[in-house]
């Protein structure tokens, strides 16, 4: 008994000494609270980004003061683009071309020799094996996800190999992305006389570039083959390890001048206007994530404006800013058959729900929304009335347009284009439809529209 009322002296004693502290203690904390989130939305205000971005971050910082002035600070600038599409038809890719190079969107347009597209990730790693195993003066790579496994250590032995053998190989990984990798990869890498490197390490500072990561996905043979898409190089890409049920991904391997294109991409520089005559038609375009301004939601708003009978999109994650989810609807409204697939198993969990409440507004006006039934659908594409075909490393979201470095290339070619159009019909032939939300679940959605740009 004596043992109890020290015990509930003691707890009196804490609770008296807590009501008196407390009140002195919060008042400082709410003073700071108020004088950090004072500070990033100044820091927003002042930033010349668009008014769009500036009222999500507001948002933020009055719901969440702490986590939002964070997020405004870690996200940095996020430029206005240059200039808004013109909503007018393609009238052939050359005027199309010739709009985006005079604004600096793109790089000029070019031809390629061949193009080929890969419906799944297994067909794109042997053909990129045997091109690899080909390579006689220069091999460049740029990946946002590497992952040890039986389809890196197949590309890293022949790297190793041409290396060895006087080939220059290059190979640029995102740190964040990779974040399985041992710390001494690169090192590892180096002694084999392979030039590797880390872009943003987690570990840097400043801070702020932790929210801009390398998201492109591409090798260059020979300044002559190139490669992009969806695919990276791990395991469950290629079909080698089962995530998330089916892994659905696609890739197009191109020869002749976007090969320079992509190249530049990576390494910097300029590139010689086409000398090609022949040839297919197709613009190789990116973003950096370097803060410069953004291109990449300029031409697919262009695309979407422009498709005057089909639009056929697969995308992971559907998060589209207002300008592109506008064109989407406006598409549908004008008749265009305007389809998007997306996942039915997901890889994250709260974007899964943010696709969801993006794909039930568009579904409302009149876009068709279905999910790919076989598990996670990676595939990032865009066909166009049967003819302009366009596949990257692109999402259709925030992040994607507004943040990382990125890469796609949009071609006029009929064969091609039929071949995606076909792959993407039999996806669409299995697909399910998007379930009916539960009140809880647009509630959810709804909020996590406010975090759009960085989840």
């Amino acid at each position: 008994m004596l043992l109890c009322a020290l015990l509930l002296l003691l707890s009196f004693a804490g609770a008296l000494c807590l009501a008196f502290w407390l009140p002195r203690a919060l008042a400082p904390a709410a003073v700071l609270e108020r004088l950090v989130s004072l500070a990033a939305a100044l820091c927003t205000f002042f930033r010349g980004i668009p008014e769009q971005s500036k009222t999500e971050r507001m948002l933020l910082l009055l719901l969440l003061p702490w986590p939002g002035a964070l997020l405004c600070f870690l996200a940095g600038g996020d430029p206005a683009p240059r200039g808004a599409p013109s909503p007018a038809p393609f009238g052939g890719v050359a005027g199309a071309v010739s709009s985006l190079a005079s604004r600096g969107c793109a790089f000029p347009g070019c031809r390629a020799e061949t193009a080929e597209y890969f419906p799944t990730g297994s067909e794109m790693a042997k053909r990129l094996l045997e091109d690899l195993a080909e390579a006689k003066s220069e091999i460049v790579l740029d990946y946002y996800l590497l992952a040890r496994g039986n389809f890196l250590g197949a590309v890293l032995k022949i790297l190793g190999q041409k290396a060895e053998s006087g080939v220059d190989v290059r190979l640029f990984y995102d740190d964040f992305g990779s974040a399985t990798l041992p710390k001494r990869f690169a090192r590892e890498l180096a002694a084999k006389g392979i030039g590797a490197a880390a872009f943003h390490p987690v570990r840097a500072f400043p801070p702020g570039r932790l929210n801009r990561r390398d998201h492109r996905k591409i090798a260059v043979i020979d300044r002559r083959v190139a490669y992009t898409g969806g695919v990276n190089l791990a395991d469950e890409y290629i079909g080698e390890r089962i995530r998330f049920g089916n892994w659905k991904d696609s890739a197009v391997r191109l020869t002749g001048e976007p090969a320079v294109r992509l190249r530049a991409l990576c390494l910097g520089g300029d590139v010689p206007p086409s000398a090609a005559e022949e040839g297919i038609p197709c613009v190789v375009f990116g973003d950096g994530a370097a803060g410069s301004a953004r291109t990449g939601e300029q031409i697919f708003t262009r695309i979407v404006f422009s498709a005057e009978r089909s639009l056929f999109l697969c995308t992971p994650y559907l998060a589209p800013r207002e300008g592109l989810l506008s064109a989407l609807k406006a598409a549908a409204a004008a008749g265009t058959d305007v389809r998007i697939m997306i996942p039915h198993i997901p890889d994250k969990r709260t974007v899964f729900l943010l696709t969801r409440s993006y794909a039930r507004e568009l579904e409302g006006a009149g876009v068709k929304v279905f999910e790919y039934a076989g598990g996670f659908l990676h595939a990032k594409s865009l066909a166009a009335d049967g003819r302009y075909a366009a596949v990257g490393s692109y999402n259709l979201d925030a992040r994607s347009f507004r943040f990382q470095a990125e890469c796609a290339v949009f071609l006029e070619d009929e064969r091609l284009t039929g071949e995606l159009v076909r792959d993407f019909l039999s996806m669409w032939e299995t697909g399910v439809p998007v379930p009916k939300a539960s009140r809880g679940e647009r509630l959810l959605g709804r909020f996590l529209r406010l975090f759009a740009g960085w989840i």
